[in-house]
């Protein structure tokens, strides 16, 4: 073939020997994906230079195509950044962020400036943050982050698959509330982060300390600072250095301010306020704080469980220590409650990161057991058995049990947790690995020829030999077997939930399933424990009234007192 020539020899197969003359030059493989693409011209040192150096801002360019070759985006990148989170520094792959000159809608996901390039290089499946977000939607998470999968190319390299993400952040097609920080802007003259930050209850901003609370000494706030709050628990050693604005509750749980990420004094001290007579409430012996409210006049319970179900489904190693957020609408516009919404960050959940958690009530949880509570025995960050851990290595002590976990000490909210499972996330877990056509497999084939070609690149598959992952059961041999690994879990996970969380959706004492307690039902569980011939218990756990996994005379004598005295 002569240079220049044009061939129909590409479309006839893949894989080709090269020769020059007599020399073997060894094999090319021609790989395609089915994605879309993203082409990156930076400006300065290119990726390589800030994939060595976090704190490099870079510019350039950037080509979005979708799968058909149209044109998402064709312009400037007004900068390109590090995406800073636990996985960088174990990753040689890096995630980035990127903000777009104006906002344009990207993939169909909505009108944005800014954005995530998520690398998925610790997920050898680089399916569970998808899957999550999936399962927020059918679950019917009031916020979720939208993304796509593309193929990314950077300065004349391929680059691997990524995850092209909403940032989230407080904006019209993403957290829809109003951006006070954007309100305060207005109404002063200079930037707010050029006023100088303030500390109450602390040493300094840096220091983790209940009952503190930093802010920006900023002249003017808006008449309505009841709206406009975007939070997120954060890590008591992290807290000082990831938040401009934040608090630390009396019990310990470190809160960052993300918006309005420079707050003024009257607007943490309100928010602050309204968190502490939220958390007074959770923790006391009958859900009211001194203030005789309910703690479910302060949040939006039902949002609070679907965001406690995503982290105890996925047992994420984060759970209610980072990434998890919450967000307040108006007292006079909006129900004035705190909302429990997006789901963030999940590459290292569903047994991607062997680890406990140990509350001080003595739980233990585990990551890695698909039979276990998880994220319902988190302590609050901050706290290690003993009770001993501080910024400044002092020994205070904190609360070892977080709001999640007092609450799940209530019989009604476990109920109600039970309910929102079988009502909303089990259709979507058995969708996932149990029909003829698991959607989990769906997934997968959508982005395996990308995959595939991020293999090439980067080389994750083939075992522990090959993995750089935490936890090397959970790297596959090649992209579906990693896949099959999450599969695998998540089937025996939500077999576990189904067995703990069925009885809670039993009529008390209702053995015999038509709905109600009655003497028939006594009579039956009477005939079973004599051992009647052809007695059967359609729901023997409606039964155990002693809640001991058994059936005895005890639980017989307070099935008649339920009957007696209801």
């Amino acid at each position: 073939m002569q240079s220049g020539e044009i061939t129909s020899l590409l479309s006839d197969a893949d894989t080709f020997q090269i020769t020059v003359g007599d020399v073997d030059c060894g094999t090319l493989k021609i790989m395609q994906s089915n994605l879309g693409c993203i082409y990156l011209s930076t400006s300065h040192g290119g990726l390589d230079a800030l994939d060595h150096d976090r704190s490099i801002t870079e510019t350039g360019r950037a080509l979005m195509l979708n799968a058909e070759g149209g044109a998402e985006y064709n312009g400037n990148i007004e900068k390109l950044t590090a995406h800073v989170n636990s996985s960088w520094d174990y990753s040689k792959k890096k995630p980035y962020n990127l903000k777009l000159p104006q906002k344009e809608d990207l993939y169909d996901m909505g009108k944005a400036k800014k954005w995530t390039l998520l690398a998925n290089y610790l997920d050898h499946s680089m399916l569970r943050n998808k899957l999550t977000e999936e399962m927020c939607k059918a679950a019917g998470m009031e916020c979720v982050m939208d993304s796509v999968f593309v193929d990314l190319y950077a300065d004349g390299s391929y680059r691997g698959a990524y995850q092209l993400y909403e940032r989230v952040q407080i904006q019209k097609n993403r957290i829809n509330i109003r951006d006070l920080e954007e309100v305060t802007e207005k109404l002063n003259s200079h930037d707010l982060d050029s006023y100088s930050q303030q500390v109450v209850g602390a040493d300094n901003a840096n220091e983790y300390k209940e009952n503190s609370y930093k802010y920006y000494d900023i002249p003017n706030s808006p008449e309505d600072i009841t709206e406009g709050y975007l939070l997120q628990f954060q890590q008591w050693n992290r807290y000082g250095y990831k938040c401009k604005s934040g608090f630390v509750t009396s019990r310990g749980q470190a809160i960052g301010i993300d918006g309005p990420e420079y707050a003024s004094k009257s607007q943490v001290e309100y928010i602050r306020s309204f968190v502490q007579d939220m958390e007074d409430a959770i923790y006391s012996d009958n859900g009211y704080n001194a203030k005789g409210k309910h703690y479910s006049d302060y949040l939006d319970e039902e949002s609070l469980i679907i965001a406690y179900l995503v982290q105890e489904i996925s047992e994420n190693i984060d759970a209610t220590y980072s990434s998890f957020y919450l967000w307040k609408d108006s007292d006079f516009t909006g129900d004035g409650k705190m909302h429990f919404s997006p789901a963030w960050d999940f590459d290292l959940a569903y047994n991607n990161f062997p680890t406990l958690r140990v509350n001080s009530d003595g739980n233990i949880g585990y990551s890695y057991k698909p039979d276990n509570l998880f994220a319902a025995y988190f302590p609050i960050h901050g706290y290690e058995d003993g009770g001993k851990t501080s910024s400044s290595g002092s020994g205070r002590p904190t609360v070892g049990i977080s709001w999640i976990g007092l609450l799940y000490k209530n019989e009604n909210f476990v109920k109600r947790v039970a309910e929102i499972f079988f009502e909303r996330f089990e259709p979507y877990l058995s969708s996932l690995t149990d029909s003829d056509n698991p959607y989990l497999l769906k997934l997968a084939e959508n982005i395996r020829p990308s995959a595939e070609m991020n293999n090439v690149r980067w080389h994750t598959y083939g075992g522990a030999n090959y993995s750089f992952a935490f936890n090397y059961a959970t790297s596959g041999a090649s992209f579906m077997d990693s896949v099959d690994k999450v599969g695998n879990y998540i089937h025996q996970r939500t077999e576990w939930l189904n067995e703990l969380w069925k009885p809670y959706t039993y009529v008390k004492g209702d053995v015999n399933g038509d709905g109600e307690l009655n003497i028939t039902d006594v009579v039956l569980l009477q005939k079973w424990l004599l051992a009647v011939p052809n007695t059967h218990l359609s729901q023997w756990q409606a039964a155990d009234l002693c809640k001991d996994d058994r059936l005895d005379v005890f639980d017989l004598c307070l099935m008649k007192r339920e009957l007696l005295y209801r």
